[in-house]
This record gives C-alpha cells, structure tokens and sequence, in this order.
C-alpha cells in the first residue's frame, strides 16, 4: 500500500468510529441510523482503503456497543462484504454503491439484533432498513457525488 492509502484508511477508520460513538443513541440499538454508514458507498470511489478503513472503524466503534462481541464480528462483516460490493461490482453505477451496503447490513445485523433485544425479526429487519437506507441512500449517494466531483479535478 501506498502511503496515501495508509493515510486514506486511517482517515475513514478514524470517520466511521468517531461518527459511530458520537452518535451514540442513533448507532446502538435496534432502532438505528448510523450516519457512519454513509461512508460505505465511497468504496466505490476510494477503493481498498475505504473498505479497510469502515471494516476496521467498524470493529473499534463495536466495542462500544451494548451488544458487544457479536456487533464486533458480525457487524464488522457485514461493513466489510458491503463496502467490497460498493468497490467492486457497482460497475460505474453511483446508486449500486449506495444499495448494496443497505441490502447486505439489512440482511446481517437483524439476525443478532432480534436475538440480542428480544424484539421480532421483521421488527427488527424493518428498523435497520429504513436506518441504512437515510445512511446510505440519502446521505451517502449525495456524499459519494459530491466527493466524486471533486476527486476528478
């Protein structure tokens, strides 16, 4: 890895923990928007050092969780399979980017989260959806076109 990418995984390592433990409240629940989120999407433009960085931002704001171990590990996998789907198989399509980080996190994190919170599956799957769909879709395709727009210049 280049030096620039060392630095470029280390600033979205430092993003996505940052923004996951500041918000707290939004990040940690069943009901969640975790605005970290919207950094997945820019796999598509940063590449490897996007993914390594979400994935290991990831796993260091999971500590915090009241889940614990299991957000750890599987929310750690989840950020890690959608962000190399954003990087690798959007195929020069903005939007593929922003949808496969909802659909992946959508498909994992309900499986622990109904379990952990004693709460109903489809409850659970409903809440995280729509959660990644503001993180991913709303914000991060408009933060992906912004950053996309100036990384060409």
């Amino acid at each position: 890895m280049r030096s620039r990418d060392i630095g470029l995984t280390a600033v979205f390592t430092a993003l996505y923990a940052l923004l996951t433990v500041a918000l707290g409240n939004l990040s940690y629940s069943w009901i969640q928007v975790r605005v970290s989120d919207a950094l997945l999407p820019l796999s598509y433009l940063y590449g490897l050092p996007a993914v390594i960085g979400v994935t290991v931002g990831c796993i260091v704001a999971n500590f915090f969780s009241p889940v614990g171990v299991i957000d750890v590990i599987f929310g750690s996998i989840a950020n890690l399979v959608a962000s190399l789907l954003s990087w690798k198989l959007a195929f020069k399509k903005k939007t593929l980017a922003c949808i496969y980080p909802v659909l992946v996190v959508s498909a994992v994190v309900p499986l622990y989260l109904a379990w952990f919170f004693g709460v109903p599956y489809w409850l659970v799957l409903l809440s995280v959806f729509v959660g990644e769909f503001i993180s991913c879709v709303l914000l991060g395709y408009p933060l992906l076109a912004a950053l996309e727009k100036y990384k060409k210049k």
